[in-house]
């Protein structure tokens, strides 16, 4: 590089950075021609560690060379335009930079840091493999400024570049230099020995993610490395915290303290035993001893502010140091709460009131809190809802959680202490005039309600044993009315209207009727704030929702407060209205409105909509109020909601633009949702006359796969709901409703590309659907053949699972009720080099234990019942792929993505009807009789008998009794009571009854396929195949496993 190309590099530099606009604007036209030369990254990198040039030029130098580095080094950045630079001049400017982490600017040091991590996810490990050794040679050296220039690239390469296999090798070398680096408060500052911790969490993180891999190895990393930094960390805990926030300039110690505790955390999650009891009560301790002495700092800072608090030396604006310092503490008490080893430590008297008093006391709103929520009603609500919110009252409110569901009883008595405590601290307070009497009373419900549904499941427990360990009752008759009159203070006001709501469930319901009418007035009031209508207005949802007991006398009122809120809301404060007002709507059934009032909802709903078409919470919440109001029993409130309602959804169908799919894909869920509410036949007059046109033509022109799923799904609640109104539906252009059903069903099998399948998964449903509710129609008999034959050409292709098995169930549904017109059409089709029913077989037989929903797998296990029992010639020569073949190389290896390329999994070629066989015997093994079968014939060895019975039910040899008694010995080790156990439980003849029909709409709930009992029939089915000998019923069973024998032969002999 020439001195040349660095001098004019400073002067554009400069140039840039001119007030004049003509100068400006040259210099950086200048920097864009320089960017295209190989060598002006070298030139930056030279001008970056170059002392001679000013700080601010230097600085400024990094920008640039970051946007150099992102898009003239390497492919491997998504911004790379090229030419990349000489592997020469690359490695000059690795070397320039690496040196800069030794400059004695702290800055400099920071951007060379930030500059090489960059430049290491690119290289590292091919084009500079040393640089690890490099970068520990320099913490080894032991020198302040190079050892936090080197732990500020480890601290950000390792978090986010090297996986468990690159960083396992160099922790045996490393660990011991950066327990230098932290042992040496006086060689190195706390920001630098905080980054240690940062690193060595890595490591601990990656040592159980090898645990499996290497057993013995973490094992003893465990017993020999974690005492040592346990003990290194107990010692700096042990220091007094107040020192770290003794100065009015920094607080760099507190950046220190949050990596211990996130370190703890680590450890006592990923390897709980390396903190024994002694071990845990000794850090838990000192926690608490952490809240207790930083207290008084935090609420001079952060809850009653009058300046604000420190950042740090590298960041002087970073005034959140205390905040998350008490999160991690309290993260890693609630990791400790679930440990056995800390049970001792919080069961020791005193302990847990003294916990949860600190755990109140830093729950307080801060000045900052109350400001930001004052002003921002959507940030009042996240703030309050966000279960996952890295803040302090997320953090405590978990703990609190975890320790009632650890500690139960004594947890709650813990609670009702410090409440009393808390309740006569705010009244002295309050009476001696100060200020902030209600912010710890407020931290205090706020706490309280938020794991209201734990406090009264434990005191329902004790109340069983005629105790009480928690008078909640008293809270909120003796103190909580008091508070809703506090108009001057908003936030405690609103608090106890959430309360209330919170714990509705134990109140009488004349209260819980006062309680909301106190909230529609709040909520009516031109004088209450933001804060405490919010409140109220997430009481109203919360009494709504959790009230057995509903007085719809409220519900005009209310809803006439919430209604202005749905124009002037937004985000999460609209959502939290949509609730409330959903939670009114579905009052008595949805009995009390009336086609008015509907008309109304209706008209404001749609309304927000349009407003809120991209929000999918909202959305969620608005649908589900379509289908309330449309399920409503009142006469003529259905027609009100249809009428109002589904003229502009069709509309918007047809009028949205192609790059707006968001548009049609919403509107098709809402008119979905109003036939989800809607009765089977009555849709109403004229319903699809109205959606068809647009729903056709969008689903036939667009490509948008969420619009394609949504407007299948709406057409399938069609024919599901209104399948008369489609079959005699007719399109402006002239075409009859189920041709164009046809076409849709050929766009979604065109097998343009994998994504393609996404937008076809429902199609399966939608075709049963059709089947089950016009199957009998002349219309769908006459184009059946080419509807199957295209679901059959498109198994060849189809790769998902799903997928698939939308195409294969209309085949079983079709085989269980009409198998000889299917089998008959399926053996007329040639696809490529096969017919339609090998190339059915083959799919159906490869995916069939991948299926998903209940009545899915039923149909498919009954359909294959019928293909047994066929003695048609063409299925006995049809094979297909049978079990895995395990050779001695795979046998215990677990097959990644990598090892299957090189070791291709191979299976067994086995014929249909055996293959069909097993999918049966494994449906039956689901039911629990391989169980029954190897206990009672375990039983039967006992008793001196030969278990083995031929599926024939002939004699057998002795030979085959021997193969028998062979196979009981796989079991061996399984007591038989186990084995019992497991009969009586999922070998009930009711258990189908009980199981769950995921993925089932209630079309296919109540169908008579979903009230079969599997079990019976399929214990039949065999019993009468092998007496029957059904296509070599015996030759068949013969092929199969000693494992499927057993069961074959118990479901056979009964």
């Amino acid at each position: 590089m020439s001195s040349e190309l660095l001098s004019v590099l400073a002067e554009v530099l400069n140039g840039s950075l001119n007030p004049d606009a003509t100068t400006r604007i040259t210099a950086e036209l200048k920097l864009g021609e320089l960017m295209k030369n190989g060598e002006t990254g070298l030139a930056l990198a030279t001008l970056l560690v170059t002392p001679d040039f000013d700080l601010s030029l230097r600085q400024m130098s990094t920008v640039l060379q970051r946007k150099y580095l992102h898009e003239h080094w390497s492919p491997f950045f998504p911004n790379f335009k090229g030419p990349a630079p000489s592997v020469e001049i690359k490695a000059s400017i690795r070397d320039s930079v690496y040196k800069g982490l030794s400059d004695p600017v702290r800055k400099i040091r920071s951007l060379c840091g930030l500059v090489l991590s960059t430049i290491a996810s690119s290289d590292w490990p091919d084009e500079c493999p040393d640089l690890l050794t490099s970068l520990i040679t320099l913490l080894s050296g032991g020198q302040p400024d190079p050892v936090d220039g080197a732990m500020r690239v480890f601290a950000e390469f390792i978090k986010s570049d090297l996986g468990e296999d690159q960083i396992l090798p160099i922790l045996k070398e490393l660990l011991p230099v950066l327990m230098n680096i932290l042992g040496s408060p006086d060689n190195h500052s706390a920001l630098t020995r905080s980054r240690v911790l940062s690193v060595f969490n890595q490591a601990v993180q990656v040592l159980f993610m090898v645990k499996e891999q290497h057993p013995q190895a973490v094992k003893d990393a465990v017993e020999t490395i974690l005492p040592t930094w346990l003990s290194a960390l107990k010692v700096l805990l042990e220091i007094d915290p107040r020192q770290d926030v003794a100065s009015e300039e920094a607080w760099d110690g507190l950046v220190l303290r949050v990596q211990i505790f996130k370190v703890l955390e680590r450890i006592q999650y990923l390897f709980p035993k390396a903190l024994p009891p002694p071990s845990s009560a000794e850090f838990l301790s000192l926690s608490v001893r952490h809240l207790e002495s930083l207290l008084p700092t935090f609420q001079t800072y952060y809850i009653s502010s009058t300046s604000s608090p420190p950042g740090t030396s590298e960041d002087p604006g970073d005034n959140k140091l205390l905040s998350r310092l008490g999160w991690s503490i309290l993260e890693y008490i609630r990791t400790a709460s679930k440990s056995a080893s800390a049970k001792p430590w919080f069961n020791a008297d005193g302990t847990l009131v003294n916990l949860i008093g600190m755990i109140f006391a830093w729950t307080q709103m801060t000045e900052d809190d109350e400001d930001k929520w004052s002003s921002d009603a959507n940030a009042f609500v996240a703030d309050e809802d966000d279960e996952d919110a890295w803040t302090i009252r997320a953090a405590a409110f978990d703990v609190v959680s975890g320790i009632i569901d650890r500690f139960e009883i004594a947890a709650v008595r813990a609670l009702d202490a410090v409440t009393k405590q808390v309740i006569q601290q705010s009244a002295q307070s309050r009476s001696a005039g100060q200020e902030n009497w209600w912010r710890l009373l407020e931290a205090t419900l706020a706490t309280l309600g938020a794991v209201s549904e734990a406090v009264l499941d434990a005191i329902d427990d004790e109340e069983s044993d005629g105790n009480k360990a928690m008078d909640i009752q008293a809270l909120l008759i003796d103190v909580i009315p008091s508070l809703l009159t506090l108009n001057d203070l908003p936030f405690v006001q609103g608090r106890g209207f959430v309360f209330t709501s919170q714990y509705a469930g134990i109140l009488p319901q004349h209260l819980v009727d006062q309680y909301i009418s106190a909230a529609a007035e709040a909520l009516e009031a031109a004088a209450a704030g933001l804060v405490v209508k919010v409140s109220a207005i997430k009481a109203i949802r919360n009494f709504y929702n959790s009230s057995s007991e509903k007085n719809p006398s409220l519900n005009t009122r209310i809803l006439s407060g919430l209604a202005p809120l749905l124009q002037a809301a937004s985000e999460d404060t609209l959502t939290l209205v949509m609730e409330a007002l959903l939670a009114v709507i579905e009052t008595d059934d949805c009995k009390w409105l009336t086609p008015e009032i509907a008309a109304q909802l209706v008209t404001e709903l749609m309304q927000v909509w349009v407003k809120n078409l991209k929000d999918p919470l909202l959305l969620s919440v608005l649908t589900d109020c379509f289908v309330a109001l449309a399920k409503c029993p009142t006469p003529g409130v259905y027609q009100a909601v249809v009428t109002q309602s589904l003229p502009a959804l069709s509309n918007a169908i047809a009028q949205a633009k192609p790059d707006e799919g968001w548009v049609a894909s919403s509107a098709f869920d809402l008119a979905t949702s109003l036939m989800r509410g809607a009765q089977k036949g009555n849709l109403g007059d004229g319903f699809f006359s109205v959606l068809g046109p647009a729903l056709f033509d969008c689903l036939l022109t667009t490509e948008d796969r969420e619009t394609i799923q949504n407007g299948i799904e709406c057409l399938t609640f069609v024919i599901r709901k209104g399948c008369d109104q489609l079959m005699v539906f007719t399109s402006p252009s002239g075409e009859k409703g189920l041709n164009l059903v046809l076409k849709v069903v050929a766009k979604l099998l065109a097998p343009v590309t994998s994504e393609s399948e996404a937008g076809g998964l429902f199609v399966g449903d939608m075709i049963v659907h059709l089947l089950r509710n016009a199957g009998e129609a002349n219309e769908l008999r006459v184009v059946l053949p080419e509807l199957l034959t295209a679901l059959a050409q498109r198994m060849e292709t189809a790769k998902t699972s799903t997928f698939i098995q939308s195409l294969i169930i209309p085949f079983a549904y079709l085989i269980h009720s009409q198998r000889e017109i299917v089998l008959d059409l399926l053996e007329s089709v040639q696809i490529g080099s096969r017919n339609g029913l090998e190339v059915v077989l083959n799919t159906w037989c490869e995916n069939a234990e991948t299926f998903q929903g209940y009545w899915a797998n039923r149909i498919s296990t009954l359909a294959l019942c019928q293909m047994l029992l066929s003695e048609r010639p063409s299925l006995k020569g049809v094979t297909v792929k049978g079990d895995l073949i395990i050779r001695p190389e795979t046998k215990n290896v677990i097959m990644t993505r990598s090892r299957t390329k090189q070791m291709p999994l191979e299976y067994t070629s086995i014929l249909f009807h055996v293959r069909a066989l097993k999918l049966l015997i494994h449906e039956l093994q689901a039911a629990g009789d391989d169980a029954l079968a190897v206990s009672q014939g375990r039983q039967e060895a006992k008793k001196g008998k030969d278990p083995a019975v031929d599926v024939d039910l002939e004699a057998e040899d002795d030979e085959e009794a021997q193969d028998w008694e062979d196979e009981e010995d796989l079991y061996q080790g399984i007591k038989d009571e186990e084995l019992g156990f497991l009969s009586q439980f999922i070998g009930d003849d009711n258990a189908e009854d009980k199981a769950p029909h995921q993925g089932d709409d209630e079309d296919l709930k109540d169908d008579p396929i979903s009230q079969i009992d599997m079990r019976v029939h399929l214990l039949g089915f065999f019993r009468q195949a092998a007496q029957s000998n059904v296509n070599n019923f015996s030759a068949l069973a013969d092929q199969l496993t000693t494992e499927e024998i057993v069961i074959l032969r118990r479901a056979i002999q009964g």
